[in-house]
């Protein structure tokens, strides 16, 4: 994978995840690859708190898209799942305290997130704020926590092609943590979003997207991969929902018309600091 490494034993890599899923679904076959080479992979998830009621209405919505019953605590059945998906590729896992978009509020005590009708689609209150620096300095004050137990040699997180602020928080807040401890970083293809709603990667001042870089992945691995999101049924029952339900299909095909060969892989971008 092109992430990497001259002396993978030596590598520490940190996978810095908006939700419980992003990672595997966006990366998982690299960061199987890496584990399996001997470096230390662990993949934190940030939005990964549980709530208390009373939820929204987008919130009870997709608890019922993810086929929970209202008194289920949601957060923790996906956790279960991110901990099975992570365990079947051979990496670590730890998970944050903050929460959803669907669970949070804003300063006036609106829901950030609401329901549309017609199926399960959220969309972010017209009211938030472009963005929520306070958001992203206590999520960069938690990732350096993480930072300081695991020491990576390199950090990954997502590129945030969509318009999710969970995505851009977490992105952002891990460059500036990243930047810091002068650790390298990479940013993931966020899929399978980026299949349905492709878009450009703006990031904050001082960061620079470097070429974007095609990471080939063996056959072996890609099985692996799907077997791992298969395990977060929670997030499939919610692609299901699109018009192409097909989600291994779409992510086998969207990866195929990048390669060179023809061949199964990821795409990610290096992050230069200007």
């Amino acid at each position: 994978m092109v992430l990497m490494f001259q002396d993978p034993g030596s590598t520490r890599l940190l996978a810095i995840s908006p939700h419980l899923d992003d990672a595997v679904l966006s990366i998982g076959a690299g960061l199987a690859q890496a584990a399996q080479d001997g470096a230390e992979v662990t993949v934190y998830t940030v939005f990964a708190g549980t709530a208390p009621p009373p939820y929204s209405s987008a919130a009870e919505r997709m608890h019922a898209v993810w086929g929970l019953s209202p008194d289920e605590d949601a957060p923790l059945f996906r956790r279960k799942e991110d901990i099975a998906a992570l365990d079947h590729l051979g990496l670590e896992h730890r998970h944050g305290r903050f929460l959803d978009s669907i669970y949070r509020r804003l300063p006036d005590g609106q829901w950030l997130a609401d329901h549309l009708e017609g199926g399960p689609k959220i969309a972010i209150n017209r009211r938030a704020p472009a963005d929520d620096p306070d958001l992203v300095a206590e999520i960069g004050e938690d990732i350096r926590s993480v930072i300081e137990e695991c020491r990576p040699t390199l950090l990954v997180t997502c590129a945030a092609v969509l318009d999710h602020p969970d995505n851009q928080a977490t992105r952002d807040a891990a460059l500036f943590a990243a930047r810091e401890q002068n650790i390298p970083v990479r940013l993931w293809e966020d899929l399978p979003y980026a299949i349905f709603r492709p878009g450009a990667v703006e990031l904050p001042p001082g960061f620079v997207l470097g070429p974007p870089e095609f990471s080939p992945a063996t056959e072996e691995l890609r099985v692996r991969k799907f077997d791992a999101v298969a395990f977060y049924a929670s997030q499939l029952a919610m692609f299901r929902g699109r018009d192409d339900n097909d989600t291994f299909g779409r992510l086998d095909a969207h990866a195929r018309k990048t390669s060179a060969d023809g061949g199964y892989g990821e795409t990610t971008w290096p992050v230069l600091v200007s």
